[in-house]
């Protein structure tokens, strides 16, 4: 027994080495399994830093979408193109993501940048679902529905990511007083027994005749017009709810500044070819002379008219807009005739910047307008012709509307 356990032949050490070789086995591979897990994480940090920026690029296009929308072809942008006013500031994308990873959007390769948005329009034969046909589709909103497609490219860390999509623009009504006519006075050059003003129209109810009745007067009395011979009809259930108001406290102001530029910026973002400009804004002396420049575009854009401009229509057998598309024509200082046998369907709106207490509005001959009028200030209406010259169409008062940006549509992000 004694010389058995000093016996030196090393069989406990074999099995030592053994056990040391099993040990340092496992512990490699648990370092390996270790290893591979953090490359995994990393990498899935990397494409969730790309998913975010990417996100960011998409978020911050449509916002500046809702402020510039695209009537007209467009590129893409990127952190070098911020100086368009359809692309979103560089600083507003990244300012919010400033970590080793967003250092470059991938080492060695100089030319790809960190991220990138693309505007397509919604024209394909399916708009509401993204498909490849789509990057083949024009760079604006070419069919005026007031949508288009988004796609964002994040590259972080040599991980590109892409995200997509819809965007629309978005909008909210402009309250405005429902009345077919709403001045400081008016009057019918034609004392003839005839209907000159149709309250009725197609509205259910017939509309009022607001008249503010501030002096300066264009006229006098400030409803100047021959009530015996029906020229306004309905008359009204007088003194309960007449029809011809003289004594109205509408504001002497329609719309607010805020919303007249609100209708500036949509009329300048629309498309008119028949303008010099190519969009539904006339700035300065630019002023419209034919019936197709005063008509609003597809997409219900207003014509702003921002004047000083005398516009007066041909005498023509025409029509401005269309009874099944009634439009908005916005004068900001200027006055407007209608001549000849010349019918607008829609809502007049003269914000009179020049500050007449004339005639603002005037209708003659075989010409009429069906919908409303609406004059600011002490500008008046003159009425007078061969029929009647103002019907209501209760459409009319809800064409106006004030842009409110754009966004996202819900479910539509890939």
């Amino acid at each position: 027994m004694t010389r058995r356990v000093r016996d030196e032949s090393g069989f406990a050490l074999l099995g030592a080495l053994m056990i040391l070789i099993i040990l340092m086995g496992v512990g490699i591979a648990l370092v390996a399994i270790s290893d591979t897990q953090q490359n995994l994480s990393a990498s899935q940090r990397v494409r969730e830093s790309s998913f975010n920026l990417a996100e960011a690029a998409l978020n911050a296009q449509a916002l500046q979408l809702g402020r510039n929308w695209p009537t007209s072809s467009t590129s893409t942008c990127d952190p070098t193109t911020s100086s368009t006013s359809y692309c979103p500031l560089s600083s507003a994308i990244t300012n919010g993501y400033t970590s080793g990873d967003y250092a470059s959007a991938c080492p060695g390769s100089g030319s790809t940048p960190l991220w990138k948005t693309q505007v397509r329009d919604n024209s394909t034969t399916t708009p509401q679902f993204w498909t490849t046909d789509v990057n083949s589709q024009p760079s604006f909103d070419s069919n005026g529905d007031g949508t288009v497609w988004v796609r964002a490219w994040a590259t972080v860390q040599c991980k590109p990511i892409s995200v997509v999509s819809l965007v629309s623009a978005t909008s909210i009504l402009l309250n405005v007083s429902s009345n077919v006519l709403t001045a400081n006075w008016f009057m019918t050059t034609n004392q003839g027994k005839k209907v000159i003003v149709d309250a009725r129209g197609t509205g259910a109810q017939p509309a009022q005749i607001i008249l503010r009745c501030t002096t300066p007067l264009g006229t006098s009395p400030c409803a100047n017009y021959n009530s015996n011979n029906g020229q306004v009809q309905p008359a009204g259930n007088c003194p309960t709810k007449c029809t011809v108001v003289t004594s109205g406290t509408s504001s002497s102001q329609a719309l607010s500044a805020n919303q007249l530029q609100s209708l500036e910026q949509q009329a300048a973002a629309a498309s008119c070819p028949s303008s010099p400009s190519g969009t539904c804004l006339w700035t300065g002396t630019n002023c419209p002379s034919t019936l197709a420049q005063l008509t609003s575009p597809a997409s219900g854009a207003p014509v702003v008219v921002q004047g000083p401009c005398p516009v007066s229509t041909p005498t023509v057998v025409a029509s401005i807009n269309s009874a099944t598309a009634p439009g908005v024509l916005v004068i900001e200082n200027g006055t407007f005739t209608l001549n000849g046998s010349v019918k607008f369907y829609g809502l007049i709106y003269m914000a009179n910047k020049q500050a007449s207490s004339g005639p603002v509005v005037t209708i003659g001959g075989n010409s009429a307008v069906t919908g409303a009028i609406i004059v600011d200030g002490l500008g008046g209406v003159t009425l007078g012709g061969a029929g009647t010259n103002l019907v209501w169409d209760q459409r009319a008062v809800s064409l106006l509307h004030g842009s409110t940006g754009a966004s996202l549509q819900r479910g539509s992000m890939r």
